[in-house]
């Protein structure tokens, strides 16, 4: 016994390195495997762990036991291998790296991402397997929706909302209680001063829409 979660992570891309390194700098995490779709990584070693296969090999009772991470940027790609494990009947494991701050009163959804020096703070609610990236800041009262990515070093001011499946690019900012809406892409760098619809595609300082009318 090792007194450690076991876990797999799905990916072994870049978003997957990433998670993967942050997974295995929790003490409370014990890595066991890298999962991955490519067959010509197969028995390859990423970071120092084995890619075991793909999730066909989920239903072996060796890994009965163990939780995953679903570790790829795309969020319908992502979907698509969250329902295979599911149908697996594994369970997920958020991940939160060491160095990010998480709040007193938050609250983290299964197979979520909250990656270096984020910042999620109290009040704030990160859906299931989204993403807050390296050095994101969501502020109080924020909500993340499932799948969602605040990319790396977007600001999200308090009681603001991004839905799911939407993404806020790098370096963007989202003014307090505003909404991104499902599926949305915020440019990188915008600053995003009223609701965004869904399905829009916004830029610029301020945001305007490039696409989605």
């Amino acid at each position: 016994m090792t007194g450690k979660t076991d876990t797999l992570v799905y990916g072994a891309g870049g978003h997957g390195r990433v998670v993967l390194d942050a997974a295995l700098s929790i003490p409370g995490v014990r890595v066991v495997g890298v999962l991955d779709d490519n067959p010509a990584l197969r028995g390859h070693r990423v970071l120092g762990v084995e890619v075991m296969g793909d999730t066909s090999i989920l239903t072996r009772q060796a890994f009965r036991g163990c939780r995953v991470v679903v570790a790829i940027g795309d969020p319908e790609a992502r979907a698509v291998v969250v329902a295979r494990v599911e149908a697996a009947g594994l369970p997920f494991i958020a991940i939160v790296h060491p160095t990010a701050f998480v709040a007193r009163e938050t609250a983290i959804g299964d197979g979520a991402m909250i990656l270096p020096m984020a910042v999620v703070h109290t009040g704030a609610s990160i859906g299931a397997h989204a993403i807050v990236n390296t050095g994101a800041i969501v502020e109080h009262d924020c909500r993340i929706g499932d799948y969602a990515h605040v990319a790396p070093g977007a600001c999200l001011g308090g009681e603001a909302a991004v839905e799911r499946a939407a993404l806020v690019g790098i370096g963007a900012s989202i003014l307090p209680g505003v909404r991104v809406g499902e599926c949305a892409v915020v440019g990188a760098g915008a600053a995003v001063v009223e609701d965004v619809r869904a399905g829009a595609i916004v830029g610029g300082i301020p945001a305007r829409i490039l696409k989605g009318d």
